[in-house]
């Protein structure tokens, strides 16, 4: 019986070996048998976010905070400043809506985006940003690419981006050579 399931073994590992080198099919039966691994996700050590401004009036019937110059809110994962900030509350404290106006700015390591008025939606992750909007993106090189219009709509867990009307797509020199042979 041991020499029956050696055999077993043996033959089904040779079968394997076997059926990998000879049809070139190996990567794609890995890939089809393999449970899919999530995509690296970027991380932040989440904190409390502190907002700070000179004055605030909280409106307990609507639930809203409404923050006054010179607002600053400092985020784990941003810094933003504005004139004026309003936090909108649920039922259970929880953030669902901010709107902020005048002079908006936000940044991180990675970005850095302006504005005259920005309003961020909780439930569908969606930034729009409209007035002078402008996000500029900061590569690991330090090269700068900038995105500029009337209206930028950011979709935070879509990580795509809708700008309207007038976009303007700013490139860092040098980003653009493949496109040198349409000159000739």
């Amino acid at each position: 019986m041991r020499a029956l399931l050696a055999m077993t073994v043996a033959a089904m590992a040779a079968w394997a070996a076997a059926a990998e080198d000879d049809d070139g099919m190996a990567d794609a039966r890995k890939a089809l048998l393999e449970p899919a691994k999530p995509p690296a996700q970027e991380t932040v050590a989440l904190r409390d976010t502190k907002i700070t401004a000179d004055r605030m009036e909280y409106n307990y019937k609507e639930a809203v905070a409404i923050m006054t110059d010179n607002v600053v809110v400092d985020d784990a994962r941003f810094l933003m400043t504005s004139d004026r900030l309003f936090v909108f509350l649920d039922g259970t404290n929880s953030l669902s809506q901010l709107v902020v106006m005048g002079n908006v700015a936000v940044s991180n390591e990675n970005r850095r985006a302006y504005c005259d008025k920005a309003v961020y939606t909780k439930a569908d992750a969606r930034l729009v940003m409209v007035g002078n909007a402008k996000l500029t993106n900061i590569d690991e090189e330090g090269k700068k690419s900038t995105v500029a219009g009337d209206k930028i709509t950011i979709w935070t867990n879509d990580r795509r981006m809708e700008v309207y009307p007038r976009p303007t797509l700013t490139l860092p020199a040098g980003s653009a050579d493949g496109l040198k042979d349409l000159a000739q």
